[in-house]
């Protein structure tokens, strides 16, 4: 085969790749890449599958447990909003039982239920973020 079907082939690869997010097509493209290269001076077709074979292998067992390990440690994201648990708050809008206010803490505000559902919660009241749930947060008084 052509080198350059194996380059193109790579490429194609390579695109689809970006798309996803698994790490598997990525090794393969490389692998092809890499066969095409070497294709310049290897013109045997059966060779250059094997070329790419044992590519596409090494590099899967070698760099697919490394791809693991670092996408499941990156996979821990906080968000500012979860970063708000334990932060003091000053009530801004009047908290009902069972309704949402709102609660200024720091320079944002934001939704907030009391966390006993019976509570209310007087403007001007000092809390703490006890939870959040989606964007509400839950707050007890100081």
């Amino acid at each position: 085969m052509n080198a350059w079907v194996w380059i193109l082939i790579g490429v194609v690869l390579g695109l689809i790749e970006l798309t996803s997010t698994t790490f598997v097509i990525l090794w393969i493209a490389i692998a092809a890449i890499i066969t095409g290269i070497v294709g310049f001076v290897m013109h045997n077709f059966i060779e250059q599958v094997i070329v790419f074979a044992v590519l596409s292998i090494v590099l899967l067992m070698i760099t697919r447990p490394l791809a693991k390990k670092y996408k499941k440690r990156g996979s821990k994201f906080e968000s500012n909003v979860e970063q708000l648990v334990g932060e003091k708050g000053i009530i801004i809008s009047k908290i009902t039982p069972g309704k949402t206010g709102m609660v200024r803490v720091g320079s944002d505000m934001w939704s907030a239920r009391a966390n006993d559902v019976n509570e209310s919660m007087e403007v001007g009241e000092w809390v703490r973020v006890k939870e959040v749930h989606s964007s509400v947060l839950i707050v007890n008084k100081l």
